[in-house]
């Protein structure tokens, strides 16, 4: 399933909940899905929510319509709806979904922002470094060859660099555009993706905050599925096609043809080396009391809030750690410039 087709999470909340109201009322799904569809800002979903109305008039139920528009819909969702819509509970199954996505958001949000603040300032310090470079390093150029004097080692190896990269300036941006351009277009290639998945699911600083949010989204998954009474050789079947990373969707789906090979599932989960020593525990303990759903919940709020902490020190400690860079950075390309022009003026003087 093409990923890029399904329904956007902020539209899977709106459209959960408010399916979820109707099916708590006593107005009809067709009727239901009309006032959503008429509330609806979103184009794309009334196209989807108007092809689940032709299908309810033919005779469908819900869950019939929902999986015949499988493209749009996620895996987890259609096997949930339909559970719940044999159960009686789909409207809390709806609710269920709608919270699950909610959560992941906050999530994603969160590890955007911490990785987003550092990139600004980080950006912000070249600039301020590029600035030296082609305009204010020239100047001093000028006054130090007014003034004439040797130059010593450093300030002469920092005016020749200054030089090279302002005459050279646009080669070097055409080099470094094509540099990303061909690693884009390396990585995208289908041969090539689970590299760049993995590649990123092992980075430094990146890597372990990649792997604590997919460890969350994968117990708060699992968890919904078991809830809603689906087998846990079914979920972890459909809990692979939840994840964009391809890396992390092929290991879970190898774990989870090993589980069906009659390996136990604790076993399966710690083989993938994706996920925390906290939640692999829990699962050995859950495995042998019962209550799977129960210890994923809890392992998931232990993940989150670890996740959580880390994200905070992140900020904490790389916005300093940049200013104490920059600063180094500037005041020994100022120093190096500075230095000769004092020693000359003393020694006009």
């Amino acid at each position: 399933m093409d990923q890029k087709t399904t329904i956007a999470k902020e539209n899977m909340i709106i459209f959960a909940r408010q399916l979820a109201l109707v099916i708590d009322s006593d107005i009809s799904t067709y009727r239901g899905l009309d006032i959503i569809c008429e509330k609806s800002d979103d184009q794309s979903l009334k196209a989807i929510i108007e092809k689940l109305q032709n299908e309810i008039a033919q005779g469908a139920s819900l869950s019939d319509a929902i999986n015949g528009q499988g493209e749009y819909f996620p895996k987890v969702v259609r096997a949930m709806i339909e559970i719940g819509e044999e159960s009686g509970e789909l409207a809390n199954v709806l609710n269920q979904i709608a919270e699950n996505y909610e959560r992941e958001l906050d999530t994603a949000a969160k590890i955007r922002s911490a990785i987003t603040y550092p990139t600004i300032l980080a950006v912000l310090m070249l600039g301020v470094i590029f600035v030296l470079i082609l305009k204010v390093l020239p100047m001093f150029n000028e006054i130090l060859d007014e003034l004439g004097g040797e130059m010593p080692p450093m300030t002469r190896f920092v005016m020749n660099t200054s030089q090279a990269i302002s005459y050279n300036i646009l080669p070097i941006i055409a080099v470094i555009c094509a540099l990303i351009l061909a690693i884009v277009l390396y990585f995208r290639a289908s041969g090539n993706r689970q590299r760049f998945d993995k590649l990123i699911f092992n980075m430094p600083v990146v890597g372990p905050l990649i792997s604590a949010a997919t460890a969350v989204k994968f117990a708060r998954n699992l968890a919904l599925l078991i809830k809603s009474d689906i087998s846990i050789h079914r979920s972890m079947h459909l809990i692979a096609s939840i994840f964009d990373n391809l890396y992390v969707k092929r290991k879970i789906a190898a774990a989870a043809q090993s589980i069906d090979g009659d390996t136990p599932i604790e076993a399966a989960i710690e083989k993938l080396n994706l996920f925390p020593w906290v939640l692999i525990k829990l699962f050995s303990v859950a495995t042998e009391t019962g209550h799977m759903d129960d210890m994923l919940d809890k392992a998931a709020v232990t993940m989150e809030k670890e996740l959580n902490y880390r994200l905070e020190r992140l900020t904490t400690v790389i916005e300093p750690l940049l200013i104490v860079i920059l600063s180094i950075i500037v005041g020994a390309i100022l120093i190096s410039v500075i230095l000769p022009i004092i020693d000359i003026m003393n020694a006009i003087g």
